[in-house]
């Protein structure tokens, strides 16, 4: 579903971009979740995280977010993937990050080449660990 969402958005763009048309359209993203067990928060979290850094002008994106199942669980990590957004989206858009879904851009060799990553890094890893924490207590 979120391939189908990036790739719609990214023909847009490029549709946009060929017949050179002067300004870009608002467009509005939905994450859909239910279950904290099937679909885990970090993941929610993630795609979320991955929507906010995509390389299109921020006052024309918006991102919801609908959760059926009303789970804390799933509230939480939002919260503190806002709390991460702060540092990933900006360090996105500065260093022209192409994977934008920390948990790809963490997990691959991309990390060893910048010698700004182990901050955010950190940050990523710290975020990982607050929502396993709280979901484990369930």
């Amino acid at each position: 579903m979120l391939n189908l969402l990036l790739n719609a958005t990214v023909k847009i763009c490029m549709i946009f971009t060929l017949h050179r048309v002067p300004e870009l359209p608002r467009v509005d993203l939905l994450v859909a979740t239910a279950d904290p067990v099937l679909e885990p928060p970090i993941i929610t979290a993630n795609t979320v995280l991955s929507l906010l850094a995509l390389d299109y002008p921020t006052n024309k994106l918006a991102c919801y977010v609908s959760d059926d199942g009303c789970s804390p669980f799933t509230f939480y990590a939002l919260v503190e993937a806002s709390k991460f957004a702060k540092f990933w989206v900006p360090f996105c858009k500065k260093y022209k990050i192409q994977l934008r879904a920390p948990f790809r851009y963490f997990s691959s060799g991309a990390t060893t080449n910048s010698e700004h990553s182990p901050e955010f890094k950190q940050e990523w890893s710290q975020m990982k660990v607050s929502i396993y924490s709280v979901f484990s207590l369930q």
